[in-house]
């Protein structure tokens, strides 16, 4: 993580910044927005549980700005790098308020659950996290805390004179938030959407997409198609503008039909999780990951295949359940897939 003594602070627009942190070999991100008078300050996601003593306190210290001033704290979604540190913050910072989305309040306030719930729900898949990984999520996830309040979506909040929408943008998680200041355009997107891949901090593909819900990922895509932000600020990747914004969300998209081709064409054969992991690593990556860690995005194409019937679970009794494309199966085609979800 980066230093106390030197948090890497990026002003990204007037009264807003950028506070830089680590995790692993990607940058991770958290985003500090005041009024103009900069007596009341919002933060957006928390890093991991050292990130408040390390990146935000420091950074607030830099800044000249009180910690007393801290009023809200939103958690876009459940996942160590982006709740961790809350706990720690709600210590440091008295009079400020937890917020999450209303769907992930269990798993941000409950590190465990997270643990169990997210992390840990692929074990009858034979995809369970190591002992060195529950490890690592247990130093870094922080503590138990009280969700002040949630969202679901069409919520504004005001700070100072400042207005920023709340949206709701599942699909990496049910309860995923997203916020856009209408005046500026800023879109803080955390990690709704992925493209295809999540990149370390020289740029190169660290880790592969991690959406569960395939339909709600692409629906967060229209949505943020819709809002056509001025910028987009993410938990990982780079700050994008204009028509670069369009392009993600394309690639984005894009990555979505090549693991649909993917797996129909694998699925001619039974295949368990794993090795359906294993084949979209050959076939779409390379990522600086196991290929384990698609489980979230293949688990999710694999539910949507067999609600449309075009995969089916076999061998789900005596081991792993295997999937292979149910007889007779038809591939709906990505129109099809649109117009079903509008």
């Amino acid at each position: 993580m980066v230093s106390p003594a030197e948090p890497i602070v990026v002003e990204i627009g007037e009264d807003t910044w950028r506070l830089q942190g680590r995790v692993g070999p990607r940058n991770v991100y958290q985003y500090l927005v005041a009024s103009a008078d900069r007596d009341e300050l919002l933060l957006i996601d928390t890093g991991t549980a050292e990130t408040p003593r390390e990146v935000v306190l420091p950074a607030l210290r830099r800044l000249g700005l009180a910690a007393s001033g801290l009023r809200l704290v939103v958690v876009t979604h459940p996942d160590v790098d982006h709740q961790g540190g809350l706990a720690g913050l709600r210590e440091a910072c008295e009079n400020a308020l937890a917020a999450c989305g209303f769907a992930d309040r269990a798993m941000v306030g409950d590190p465990e659950k997270l643990l169990a719930d997210r992390y840990g729900c692929y074990v009858e898949h034979a995809l369970g996290m190591t002992a060195d990984e529950i490890r690592w999520v247990r130093a870094n996830y922080g503590a138990r805390v009280e969700i002040d309040m949630t969202f679901s979506g069409g919520e504004s909040l005001q700070i100072g004179e400042r207005r920023l929408d709340v949206l709701a943008a599942p699909g990496h998680s049910a309860g995923h938030l997203v916020l856009f200041e209408p005046e500026t355009g800023l879109l803080f997107s955390s990690d709704a959407v992925h493209s295809h891949a999540c990149p370390a901090a020289d740029g190169s593909p660290a880790l592969c997409p991690t959406y569960e819900e395939v339909d709600d990922y692409l629906e967060t895509i229209d949505l943020v198609e819709s809002l056509a932000p001025s910028e987009t600020h993410s938990g990982h990747w780079p700050m994008r503008s204009g028509r670069e914004v369009m392009a993600f969300l394309e690639d984005s998209r894009r990555f979505v039909e090549a693991v649909d081709e993917v797996l129909r064409a694998r699925l001619a054969k039974p295949a368990t999780l794993a090795e359906l992991c294993q084949e979209v690593q050959l076939e779409a990556g390379p990522w600086d990951s196991e290929p384990a860690m698609l489980r979230f995005a293949i688990a999710g194409h694999a539910r949507q295949l067999v609600r449309g019937r075009t995969v089916e679970v076999v061998d789900a009794v005596t081991g792993p359940p295997r999937y292979r494309l149910a007889p007779n199966a038809q591939s709906p085609d990505r129109a099809a897939r649109i117009e079903a979800r509008s």
